[in-house]
Formats: structure tokens, sequence, C-alpha cells
């Protein structure tokens, strides 16, 4: 996987969480960390081929207040794409993994994270926050993928505000 990022300064790419503070008086990102938080999952829609989208439901957590991050794993085709385009749709979702009511997309760019100090952390966060479902995905992708690594490789997502302009294949 070429171009993907770390959390230390090693080869001068640096993935860094956005840890701006919440505005005061109802900003536009005051309540971003919320929505992230309080989903039960969140459908990730990414690039997959010409005029090809492709949409997922995912584990999320926050990272401050205009990012999010989810684990895929390494040898996943999901990498592979995210790696080549980064461009995501995010929205929130139930825990079937279906659009939450009154949810709506937001646009994103995907950065890998495969080495660091913040798969650690988002690793300590989503187990904190999903409990029992971990292991039961964990089974799920050992059943479908064997010896594949079970998310190894963050996904780090810079959530943009709702935009009017769709995202167009390249």
């Amino acid at each position: 996987m070429t171009g993907t990022l770390v959390d230390l300064a090693l080869d001068g790419q640096v993935a860094r969480p956005d840890v701006r503070p919440q505005l005061a008086n109802g900003g536009a990102n005051a309540t971003g960390a919320a929505v992230w938080r309080d989903a039960k999952t969140v459908l990730v829609t990414r690039v997959t081929g010409p005029r090809q989208l492709t949409s997922v439901p995912r584990l999320v957590i926050p990272i401050g207040d205009t990012q999010l991050a989810f684990r895929v794993s390494s040898r996943s085709a999901e990498c592979e794409e995210l790696a080549r385009d980064g461009r995501v749709l995010v929205q929130p979702g139930d825990r079937r993994g279906n659009p939450a009511l009154g949810s709506h997309q937001r646009q994103g760019q995907a950065q890998l994270v495969t080495a660091g100090t913040l798969l650690a952390h988002v690793e300590s966060e989503i187990a904190a926050k999903y409990r029992w479902r971990i292991p039961v995905a964990r089974f799920a992708h050992r059943l479908g993928h064997g010896d594949a690594p079970y998310a190894d490789v963050v996904v780090l997502v810079t959530v943009a505000e709702p935009s009017p302009i769709p995202m167009l294949p390249r």
C-alpha cells in the first residue's frame, strides 16, 4: 500500500487528528462529534470503479469535531480502493446498518493510518463503545477471510460540512 500515513513524523506524511475545541454558541462544528458518537453504525460510501459506489456499514468513533475513525483489514479491497481514491460519503446509521432517520450524507476525505499511537487509541475506543460486537465481527471476519489480518489499518476520515456538490467519479 503506497501513500499510507502514520501519526508519527517518520516519512513526512503525517495524519494528525483534528483537536480543535468545539465552537461556542452553536457553531457548525459544535455538534459534529456528537453525531458520530451517538451513531450505532456509519455508512461509508466509497468509489469502487468508474461510476460505481459501494456503501458498507462501519463501527466508528469520533476524533475531534470533524473527524471519525474506523478499522479495516490491510488485505481488503476496501483498503486498496481507499488508498487509490480517498473520497468517501459518510452517514450515521442504525444498529442494522441502515441510514438513521433524519440523517444525511456528508463528504469526507479518508487517510489510511498504518502505524503509530492512533491505532491503539482507535482500538481501545471502539472496544469501549461497541463491547460485545467486536468479538462477533472478529469471528465473522475469520469465517469470511481466513487468516487475513483483522482491522490492522485505521481509516481516518475528515468530514466536510454538507455540500450540494455530488461526489463525481474521476
